[in-house]
């Protein structure tokens, strides 16, 4: 996958757009099937990692199911809006921590938890934090008529030495979902995707129908193209309760190309997400990430393959 820049002069390394490549490890488009069985996702914890010519990319993915009651406190009601509600006692909550070496520069490291409903993948709230360069702290409310944002960023090199809470530029952003939401049975924020990869098998994706996802800022329309079985080099270590094994050596797999086009726009302006394709490899059924590869400005073509993998 190549990013677009507005300029060569202009280039330079994005990791929140990376990290949203890393969240859509393979996520099936799920809009017209039945609701995602949480019992199908098979693991809790994974890592993802790629290296090339001294630069390094490090992904981990944690999920948890806590009560709603208490977590919904945390975040309902929010500033603007009318929010989504759990539809059951329990959330989910997905956790990924992404840290990027880049020869030459300051590692930077990106924080991202998000609240959603198990029973439809409905997004609820998520907190989003940046820190190595270009600061930032989001709180994203997402409701019926669209995503409210609230970002603070460090007004100095010594505020940016302390805790997100205490940064003192501040900006809130409403970004309505426009006249193509009705068109979307459901909207998706991108880093839940990644659950609908283990909770709905690889062979109900093919022939189903796109989904909407909201990125950044506008929504995108995702599609995915399932392609011919084939098999790719794994070195992995695999945990579960009854013991721990390294999985290495050739595994079948199924690649997928995943291709996006916007919906609209934010004041004219359209957000970069899956728009030249990107292929990914998954386990035959579908539930585990094997590798994914893509294009980064600053490093070139990056396989961020399974490290590790902790089962239920």
């Amino acid at each position: 996958m190549a990013w677009k820049t507005s300029s060569a002069s202009g280039r330079r390394f994005r990791p929140g757009l990376l990290v949203a490549v890393l969240l859509t490890v393979l996520a099936p488009a799920v809009q017209a099937q039945p609701a995602a069985d949480p019992g199908r996702v098979p693991w809790t914890f994974f890592a993802l990692q790629a290296e090339r010519l001294g630069n390094r990319i490090t992904t981990e993915v944690r999920i948890a199911t806590l009560p709603a009651a208490a977590e919904r406190a945390r975040f309902l009601p929010g500033p603007k809006g009318v929010p989504f509600s759990p539809s059951g006692p329990e959330l989910l909550k997905l956790s990924v921590t992404t840290v990027m070496g880049i020869l030459g520069r300051p590692p930077v490291r990106i924080e991202s938890h998000v609240w959603f409903d198990p029973r439809d993948g409905t997004p609820l709230f998520r907190v989003r934090t940046r820190s190595g360069g270009n600061d930032y702290h989001q709180l994203f409310w997402f409701t019926r008529e669209g995503v409210f944002r609230r970002q603070r960023e460090p007004a100095s090199p010594a505020e940016a030495a302390r805790s997100p809470e205490s940064w003192t530029k501040l900006g809130e952003h409403f970004y309505p979902y426009g006249p193509a939401a009705p068109s979307c049975p459901r909207i998706l924020e991108a880093s839940i995707l990644i659950y609908f990869l283990s909770a709905t098998p690889v062979t109900e994706k093919e022939g189903a129908p796109s989904m909407c996802v909201f990125h950044k800022r506008h929504l995108h329309r995702v599609s995915f193209n399932p392609g011919a079985a084939e098999t790719v080099s794994v070195d992995f270590l695999e945990k579960a309760p009854a013991g721990e094994k390294r999985c290495s050596g050739a595994m079948p797999a199924r690649r997928i190309r995943i291709e996006s086009k916007p919906l609209g726009t934010y004041r004219g302006d359209v957000e970069d997400f899956f728009e030249d394709g990107m292929l990914l490899h998954v386990s035959p059924d579908g539930r585990l990430p094997l590798m994914a590869s893509c294009e980064l400005p600053l490093i070139g073509r990056m396989d961020l393959r399974l490290k590790e993998i902790h089962l239920k």
